[in-house]
């Protein structure tokens, strides 16, 4: 991350990702863009080269297509929104930012790539915890700090960090405050989320049935393909619904296995003090 990068970011107070970790960012735009871009391929084929052998007609083209443009774009904005830095003032000394990075390292295990007077750079690996890892970024400006936490885009592309962009920051800046307050670390016992809250479960409600319908229709465009550009997008909608229900699922088992431990370990302190 040289100079020019750093000066562009502060202006912008945008991310700057490489070309690749653009392509991975915006995946599921992609993904999702399948089947408007073959049904514009097939418009050319019968349109311009003459060389369409569907079944289908335009206009059933068009009228299949259409509707996948709407989610394409509003991922499109979701993660363009996503590269948004988090502005905070706040005066701090390089030993009060190096004690924070310490503590939030140690805490959520952060693999420090970059930190210099300029700019620091973290990622938090995977570990059960529904997201494959975050990026996470913070730019030293003054008396001023540009956050940024984005699902990793070095690794497999995810669309939900499952809250921890967001913790990621804001446990930060919990211990930069702290350490400026003179308070001591404190040991913290794990607290499983609450996977059953009223908005969760209305998620759930809406986005499982969707993700089935998209599998099922999925299936039907592979195994009812009229040519090869049918099958791609049929996989290509079936992915962004098996990754989905994948990572909630993940996360409902582990902290489930986590709330048990917690009961064991309560129950079992009630015996020692009985």
């Amino acid at each position: 991350m040289n100079k020019e990068s750093i000066d562009i970011m502060k202006q912008t107070k945008r991310m700057l990702l490489s070309r690749w970790q653009t392509i991975d960012h915006y995946f599921i735009v992609l993904i999702i863009m399948l089947i408007p871009g073959f049904t514009l391929f097939s418009l050319f084929e019968i349109y311009i080269a003459g060389t369409y052998k569907g079944v289908r007609t335009a206009n059933e083209l068009i009228s299949t297509a259409w509707p996948w443009i709407i989610p394409a774009i509003v991922f499109f904005f979701l993660q363009k929104r996503r590269l948004i830095f988090r502005e905070v003032r706040i005066e701090y000394s390089d030993q009060e930012f190096k004690e924070a990075i310490d503590r939030t390292a140690k805490e959520y295990e952060w693999q420090i790539e970059l930190n210099n007077r300029n700019v620091f750079k973290a990622y938090r690996p995977w570990n059960w915890s529904g997201s494959w890892g975050e990026m996470i970024t913070i730019i030293k400006d003054k008396d001023q700090l540009l956050m940024n936490s984005i699902c990793d885009p070095n690794k497999l592309s995810s669309v939900a960090s499952f809250g921890w962009n967001r913790r990621n920051i804001d446990t930060f800046l919990k211990n930069l405050i702290d350490v400026k307050k003179g308070i001591p670390v404190q040991v913290k016992e794990e607290q499983p989320e609450k996977e059953w809250t009223l908005k969760k479960v209305i998620i759930r409600l809406l986005v499982y049935p969707f993700c089935l319908f998209l599998i099922g229709f999925g299936l039907y465009m592979i195994f009812n393909s009229v040519n090869w550009k049918s099958q791609g997008a049929g996989i290509g909608v079936m992915t962004i619904a098996i990754i989905y229900m994948y990572s909630d699922l993940k996360m409902i088992i582990k902290n489930k296995s986590t709330n048990a431990q917690h009961r064991l370990s309560a129950n079992s302190g009630q015996s020692n003090e009985k």
